[in-house]
């Protein structure tokens, strides 16, 4: 995991990640903003998913974890809570190889607030839940970016 600032197409950060470079470079060549939801292809190794949602509580909301593609997380507006935990340390059930997507149970390490300029990396070993409140439920829009490990 991790989370860096990105403001004015710039990444703060000493050692940059090769999935936040490609992010961070496709974020400054392209506006986003009026992208219709679902899932827009870039390229065979590169896809983001733009989400409308509510922010809700930790019950409505599975842990997830991915074995194909790093998650970068991009919020347009709002912000949300995300739980995160080591995958070593879930309860892991069905993998489901068509989505990526590793289901289980468990409990959080620690919670993060993701907010507008910052983008969060999480890579195969990160259990996450996201798509949590803050305080109170509001709309958010985020992207998620998928790219190819």
């Amino acid at each position: 995991m991790e989370l860096v600032e990105f403001k004015n197409g710039h990444v703060n950060t000493v050692h940059e990640h090769i999935a936040i470079t490609k992010v961070k470079e496709f974020l400054n060549n392209h506006d986003i903003s009026k992208d219709k939801g679902g899932i827009h292809k870039i390229s065979t190794d590169f896809f983001y998913n733009i989400i409308d949602m509510e922010t809700t509580t930790e019950e409505n909301r599975p842990w997830e974890s991915h074995k194909e593609y790093y998650d970068v997380h991009y919020l347009l507006n709002g912000e949300e809570t995300i739980l995160y935990n080591f995958l070593s340390q879930m309860e892991l059930s069905e993998y489901k190889v068509d989505d990526d997507w590793q289901q289980m149970n468990g409990e959080a390490l620690f919670s993060i607030i993701l907010k507008k300029n910052m983008l969060l990396l999480l890579e195969p070993n990160d259990a996450h839940k996201t798509g949590l409140l803050v305080e109170e439920p509001i709309n958010i829009k985020k992207v998620v970016f998928k790219v190819k490990i």
